[in-house]
């Protein structure tokens, strides 16, 4: 027999302390109801149920969008059905005034209803909108990049040399138009006339300008552009123009600071660095309130191994205007043969954007235009004349359209828990233009026999007293008749959409009892890994509870044992 060692007790302190933490573990399962409270109560368990909760989360919020997405479907749905109202209306206008018992007043009546309803059909597609997204306007815009939809080939600027001697020399520079990316040009779906305008008086700058004409047409430039920034553009631009010509490639430098760029000729090469300013006139010719001198170059001649372009000024911001900007243009020549060895024209203020950046975004169709500029040295000495190539006829155009043709209303809608799983909803523009029944003053309706528009300006765009298109004509019998066939199909265009609308709303519904089921089973298959058989548990905690009470009793005898050793000593 040993007292020093209380083996006995030691075990049932051991036995004692596992079963009263089996003990406590049951209590935290119990009174939480879960399984899995740490990664330690079951660590490839605890895994697998935090990826199927992300994946039940991601069906739940799914589900709900899809609820956002009907929503919005019927928002669409409930505007058009106004305007379904209203074509009928038009329809039963149309049909009174082609009745040959109405004389001209009342025929005036039905016109100024006529244009009123064709307004609140602008109103209604301008304005219908879900958490602040319009949806029946499409978009109808297109967008370019660089300076905007009017740059021109730059203001050809010649400089006098008076040490050259060699024979006259030539070269043709093509106009090239850029584009930028900070506007957006607003064609409100009709065709803009661009027209070539150039003048060739020997010994003065020619300009060819490509200038905005609205033709009926509405062009808005939305946005504010800053020239503070723009030296960078015009250094990378004269460098890839630099580059892009064999002649000069590596015989100069182009440096810029932010305010100014400095051309440096490496191998002593001489150039003309003569500038042009950039300036903005609007559409009809008139100069733009708040305009400012944005770039201006120094000319240096002979044998000056530098040019700097200063960078300044800045333009306000023009809604509703067209705008135009003459661009620079830097002259290079060896002064050593006397000959122009290129030239950088039309550089971009904002980038070196060319002809096939704008072709992405518009179609082209061009008749007889101007396409070069030649230069030559020649005649008296130290002069220079700068002449077009091919000056063009006034009245030569180039018609420059909306690429697009129509543009859409599209959201993309995460219909699923994972990536890629989304659904698409297209919304075609239903205003009064994109429907037909408005358009261009005094213009015939494409695709109808004597159907037209009436001879101004009568239709808003319904949010402002602004007179922007010409509605149908009913004031006369033929056209009152021809009116019916346009207006049956702009409320088959507008049934369409509405039956597409529904088709959306059907499918999404069906998606969100899938998206439930789907939920529910997995939500199940979570809570078998991760949910406590209270049951179980319960018999679990009874028994280590039991236990635990027995090894403490156990441990009051063992404790007593020792005390028998007393007994030898009486």
């Amino acid at each position: 027999m040993i007292i020093n060692h209380n083996l006995m007790a030691n075990n049932a302190i051991r036995n004692m302390n596992i079963n009263s933490n089996n003990a406590s573990k049951s209590m935290q399962k119990l009174s939480s109801g879960l399984r899995i409270n740490s990664a330690a109560d079951d660590a490839a368990g605890l895994a697998i149920s935090e990826k199927m909760r992300g994946q039940i989360n991601g069906l739940d919020q799914a589900a709900s969008n899809s609820q956002d997405a009907i929503s919005m479907v019927q928002t669409a749905e409930g505007a058009l059905n106004e305007t379904t109202s209203i074509l009928q209306r038009m329809r039963q206008l149309a049909n009174q005034s082609a009745n040959g018992t109405n004389v001209t007043v009342d025929r005036q009546s039905i016109q100024t209803e006529m244009n009123q309803l064709t307004s609140e059909v602008n109103r209604i597609g301008n304005t219908t909108e879900f958490n602040t997204q319009s949806l029946l306007k499409g978009d109808g815009s297109v967008k370019v990049a660089g300076s905007g939809l009017t740059t021109g080939v730059g203001n050809l600027a010649g400089g006098v040399d008076p040490s050259k001697t060699a024979a006259t020399q030539s070269a043709t520079i093509t106009a090239v138009a850029a584009a930028g990316d900070k506007y957006t040009v607003t064609l409100n779906g009709q065709a803009l006339t661009v027209t070539f305008a150039a003048s060739n008086a020997g010994g003065q700058a020619a300009q060819a300008i490509y200038n905005v004409t609205g033709s009926g047409a509405t062009v808005n430039i939305e946005g504010t552009p800053s020239l503070n920034g723009a030296a960078d553009g015009i250094r990378r631009a004269v460098q890839d123009m630099i580059d892009n010509n064999s002649a000069l490639k590596g015989n100069y430098t182009v440096t810029g600071n932010g305010a100014n760029i400095t051309i440096t000729a490496v191998t002593g090469g001489t150039f003309d660095g003569a500038a042009g300013s950039i300036g903005a006139s609007a559409v009809s010719g008139t100069s733009l309130a708040g305009t400012a001198g944005a770039a201006t170059g120094t000319t240096n001649v002979g044998t000056a191994a530098t040019a700097t372009i200063t960078i300044g000024g800045t333009y306000s911001s023009y809604i509703g205007t067209g705008m135009t900007i003459d661009n620079q243009q830097i002259e290079f020549y060896d002064g050593t043969k006397g000959a122009y060895t290129g030239s950088a024209i039309g550089v971009d203020i904002a980038s070196s954007a060319t002809a096939d950046d704008i072709a992405k975004a518009i179609i082209s169709q061009a008749g007889p235009k101007l396409t070069g500029v030649t230069l030559a040295t020649g005649g008296a000495a130290g002069k220079v004349t700068i002449s077009a190539a091919n000056p063009g006829v006034a009245g030569d155009q180039m018609k420059v359209q909306d690429g697009s043709v129509q543009q859409n209303f599209v959201t993309t809608m995460q219909v699923g828990a994972n990536m890629g799983q989304t659904f698409q909803i297209s919304i075609a523009d239903m205003r009064s233009n994109a429907l037909g029944i408005a358009g261009i003053a005094g213009a015939s309706v494409a695709g109808v026999a004597g159907a037209k528009y009436t001879a101004t300006n009568v239709v808003t765009d319904g949010t402002s007293a602004t007179l922007r298109e010409a509605a149908l004509d009913v004031s006369t019998t033929d056209t009152a008749t021809a009116a019916l066939k346009v207006l049956d199909n702009a409320t088959a265009a507008v049934s369409a959409q509405r039956s597409e609308l529904g088709a959306y709303q059907n499918r999404l519904e069906h998606t969100i009892a899938n998206l439930g089921t789907s939920s529910e089973n997995l939500t199940s298959a979570e809570s078998r890994i991760r949910d406590v058989d209270m049951a179980k548990e319960m018999s679990a905690y009874s028994k280590n509870n039991i236990l635990s009470q027995a090894a403490q009793a156990m441990l009051a005898q063992a404790n007593q044992q020792p005390q028998q050793v007393l007994q030898l000593l009486r």
